[in-house]
């Protein structure tokens, strides 16, 4: 259960950039926890979505599950780091826009989420934890972009990014 809470850390780095962002736009509390809400609630529901569909991908065809964790964890370290500039435009505050970034921060959950069957653990509380870890991370960026941690916005998708080559080179281990 540790390696999926370390999962859900690296997931959540791009959230907690983008509410770093979100957070100098000065919101108000009740907003923060509603954002919070939702970009945790994205990441639960595509993991949620991506383990069903990994149950009948796995009774089709054989796959390993191991190989597929080893290679998503890798590829979501690199679009982490190498793509972490893409979120520092300026956006409108909106709901619709705030519900694409919730979408968009949230999608790496569902490549993780077909690989998790490596894990064999039940689907509801490893999803729970990405919501949990989301949930807390674009809280707590949210409160920082207030007291203006702007350096920070630059230097959590790395950290997310290599989070994820940590957990494939222990995978590498394990499996090997």
């Amino acid at each position: 259960m540790l390696s999926i809470f370390f999962i859900g850390l690296g997931l959540s780095m791009d959230a907690f950039s983008i509410a770093i962002g979100l957070g100098t736009m000065k919101i108000i509390k009740t907003k923060k926890i509603l954002i919070s809400l939702l970009f945790g609630f994205m990441h639960f529901l595509l993991t949620i979505l991506a383990l069903f569909i990994s149950d009948s991908l796995s009774f089709m065809f054989e796959i390993n599950f191991n190989i597929f964790l080893i290679i998503i964890f890798i590829y979501s370290g690199f679009v982490m780091i190498f793509n972490k500039g893409k979120y520092e435009s300026k956006i409108d505050y909106n709901n619709f826009s705030v519900f694409l970034l919730a979408f968009s921060v949230s999608v790496d959950s569902f490549p993780i989420g077909l690989s998790l069957k490596a894990y064999d653990l039940p689907v509801i509380s490893s999803a729970l934890v990405f919501f949990a870890c989301s949930f807390s991370a674009t809280y707590l960026g949210l409160f920082l972009g207030e007291c203006g941690a702007k350096h920070l916005k630059e230097k959590a998708p790395i950290l997310g990014g290599l989070i994820f080559f940590l957990l494939a080179f222990v995978n590498i281990l394990k499996y090997f």
